[in-house]
């Protein structure tokens, strides 16, 4: 199995960035559009790129004019169909687009899980698709799209879901200099991942934002405690946390040396200083809070404590 082919579902920030990378390495790339948006994007989109799969990332422009359509059919030969959108709108795009390619066509979905893959599995067997997850972030700053390209992205095991599948799009994206991220339960990592996102984003919500919550006490403490909380939900939906190297520094970690390595990690490096100033999570404050209030409704029907999680909810919801 290999892919000549690629459609990628709109041009947000990741399909866009992804979209450029891949096709600047001679991957046939086209992005569907909502109808009558096409027209947008024949002067093309403007670019500042932190590449971080050169050895010396400066950032540079770019201008990107994609190859975009409104309408697909089986007929147009499309062999994977990449769906980087926002979580909660995963079903109704893989329902409308299982529909308008080929039966053979395969699907790289690339977007966090909270639910469990059982909505997908209602749509699509795992024959015909496998899981990603960009580790590249960013977003609009002006009329400019402000991306740090990271070498790195995730994607990993899934039961019924064939290695062909996951070994071609690991090739594919070798094209273009990424390199995978392999984990060893995908959908289990999801979870993690979206667990640490809610406590993360959600003491930055209740801060007022990535780059207050570094300088709020009260806010990191809660960021820590709801991280711990998080996971335990993650682990009470029975995912070994344990096993993902990049979740499990937080399961051993005290509150202190959370908010130490949150610091580190996030915060510091020049990629992140960019991806404060013109990220996703300015751009998008909605999606950000429902990774927060996901993992808030499942721990509260699930019985578990979550002081730390609970605490925000009022001012995050403009209650206080």
């Amino acid at each position: 199995m290999s892919f000549s082919r690629l459609l990628i579902v709109g041009l947000g920030n990741i399909g866009t960035t992804f979209g450029w990378a891949l096709s600047e390495e001679g991957v046939d790339t086209t992005h569907v559009v909502r109808e009558g948006k096409g027209s947008l994007f024949e002067q093309g989109i403007k670019l500042n790129v932190l590449d971080l799969r050169e050895e010396d990332p400066t950032p540079r422009l770019h201008l990107y004019v994609p190859k975009v359509v409104e309408e697909v059919s089986p007929e147009d030969g499309y062999d994977l169909v990449m769906i980087p959108t926002k979580h909660y709108q995963l079903a109704v795009a893989l329902r409308d687009y299982r529909d308008r390619v080929g039966l053979d066509t395969s699907f790289l979905i690339f977007c966090a899980n909270w639910e469990g893959p059982q909505v997908v599995d209602e749509i699509l067997p795992r024959a015909r698709y496998t899981w990603g997850y960009s580790a590249t972030n960013g977003g609009p700053s002006g009329d400019v799209l402000c991306m740090n390209l990271r070498k790195d992205y995730r994607i990993g095991k899934i039961e019924g879901s064939p290695k062909p599948l996951l070994q071609s799009v690991i090739e594919l994206f070798g094209r273009a200099g990424l390199e995978p991220d392999l984990k060893e339960d995908m959908l289990g990592w999801l979870l993690a991942h979206h667990a640490l996102n809610a406590g993360l984003i959600g003491a930055a919500l209740y801060a007022g934002g990535q780059q207050e919550l570094t300088s709020d006490p009260e806010a990191l403490q809660l960021m820590a405690g709801g991280i711990h909380e998080a996971l335990a939900v993650v682990k009470a939906r029975g995912v070994d946390v344990s096993i993902f190297p990049d979740i499990a520094p937080f399961l051993e970690l005290s509150d202190e040396g959370i908010i130490a390595l949150i610091k580190d990690s996030f915060f510091k490096s020049p990629a992140a200083q960019r991806a404060i100033k013109s990220g996703h999570f300015k751009a998008s404050p909605e999606e950000m809070k429902s990774f927060y209030l996901d993992v808030l409704h499942t721990g509260e029907e699930m019985g578990i404590p979550m002081p730390s999680l609970e605490a925000m909810k009022a001012r995050i919801e403009g209650e206080a």
